[in-house]
């Protein structure tokens, strides 16, 4: 689906969201909104073991000290540019 039509469908969605005044509608769709969102989420996040934790702070620390790092400002700027690449 082209980003046009989702962006025509939410425009949509909110003026139907708009005209609600049963509250306990208003109620399932945000508890469903809410739930659905958790279910995107939850999948993408795991649990590290204590060796994986330490395998990553110790190659954390291996990048440091060889100079592979960025400043602040320039990670700011790196992201700026790909939200205005985003949209054009």
């Amino acid at each position: 689906m082209r980003a046009v039509d989702i962006q025509a469908r939410k425009l949509e969605f909110i003026e139907e969201y708009i005209r609600l005044s049963d509250e306990r509608i208003i109620n399932k769709l945000e508890k469903l909104l809410r739930l659905e969102k958790e279910k995107t989420v939850k999948p993408k996040l795991k649990t590290l073991t204590q060796a994986e934790l330490g395998a990553m702070i110790e190659e954390s620390e291996d990048d440091i000290s060889m100079g592979n790092v960025m400043s602040h400002q320039s990670v700011k700027q790196e992201v700026l540019s790909w939200r205005s690449d985003r949209r054009r």
